[in-house]
């Protein structure tokens, strides 16, 4: 067998249930040369009485498991990534699983790049549903892109599936931790690899994505208002990526105002007062506003 070159690793909370789709899309990989790490975050159900069978089976990938305390899916990252020992890796959520051939369409990814001698910080493929459509559709025909480019310059719209060099993401971690903050989002250290090499693109399904009614992106509101730094840190590094169009970057303005207020309001530290550029000035009033809105919104859902 060839040397091992890629470990997927998986945050997992409370989500005991959806985790078996995952295990047994690793199973069906064609090429099963890979490391799995599934990282429990703190889960309150029964998540290692069903893992514990896995680890026990015979298999032809190795599967490693760690439990830590409950403190955000990021946090499950720096712990996962901390334990990587190949030249790739990528993240597949609890409530998703593995297209059938995707660990032999990133091998053949990785081969291609290294023959061509391409700088890239990793690759970047398709997610699908679970009824077959496309997230967003196809990727254009180009060989690498970032991940701004794909967003602005191409129009993709879509959730993605990214494999990353362990090289090119270890200056960029552990990941900052924030004490009382759950919601630190992982796409702040991809957006700062994103700055420094381009992805080379695969027009291919890496990833099969099971939306959950539950998950992060439905609680959005409620996230901005628990974990201001997190979301104000994440504004600051989008500002920081070359060019992303006027509205994008006014809009992260907006959003930084927004979280710098909910610091205040909770005596978190680690936002800089609004006020150190042209942008974030003419952003103060919208800002105060989307604030507004924020609250409004969380305080009619909790009802």
């Amino acid at each position: 067998m060839d040397e091992c070159r890629l470990t997927i690793f998986t945050p997992v909370y409370n989500r005991a249930d959806c985790i078996v789709h995952c295990y047994e899309s690793m199973l069906r990989q064609s090429n099963q040369n890979f490391v799995w790490i599934i990282v429990d975050d703190g889960s309150t159900d029964h998540l290692e009485d069903v893992v514990r069978p896995w680890l026990e089976r015979a298999a032809a990938f190795r599967i490693e498991f760690y439990r830590k305390e409950n403190g955000g899916m990021y946090t499950a990252y720096n712990l996962a990534l901390s334990h990587v020992e190949t030249d790739y890796w990528v993240c597949i959520d609890s409530d998703d699983w593995l297209a059938d051939d995707a660990v032999d369409i990133i091998y053949r990814a990785i081969r291609y790049s290294e023959s061509k001698n391409i700088n890239i910080s990793g690759f970047v493929g398709l997610d699908a549903e679970p009824d077959g459509k496309i997230c967003g559709g196809r990727f254009p025909q180009v060989r690498t892109a970032s991940l701004m480019n794909l967003k602005f310059r191409y129009k993709h719209q879509g959730d993605i599936k990214v494999v990353y060099r362990t090289a090119a993401s270890a200056p960029f971690l552990p990941m900052p931790e924030i004490s009382g903050e759950k919601n630190f989002n992982p796409y702040y250290i991809m957006l700062q690899m994103d700055r420094e090499a381009p992805l080379l693109v695969i027009n291919r399904v890496l990833c099969i994505v099971d939306y959950q009614p539950d998950g992060m992106s439905a609680r959005v509101f409620r996230q901005y208002e628990d974990s201001p730094v997190s979301f104000g840190m994440l504004r600051l590094q989008f500002l920081q990526m070359p060019d992303i169009p006027f509205w994008f970057r006014y809009r992260q303005c907006m959003h930084y105002v927004s979280s710098w207020l909910f610091a205040v309001k909770q005596h978190r530290k680690g936002l800089r007062a609004p006020f150190f550029s042209g942008g974030m000035l003419l952003a103060v009033l919208p800002g105060v506003l989307l604030h507004l809105y924020i609250i409004f919104r969380n305080r009619r859902d909790r009802k």
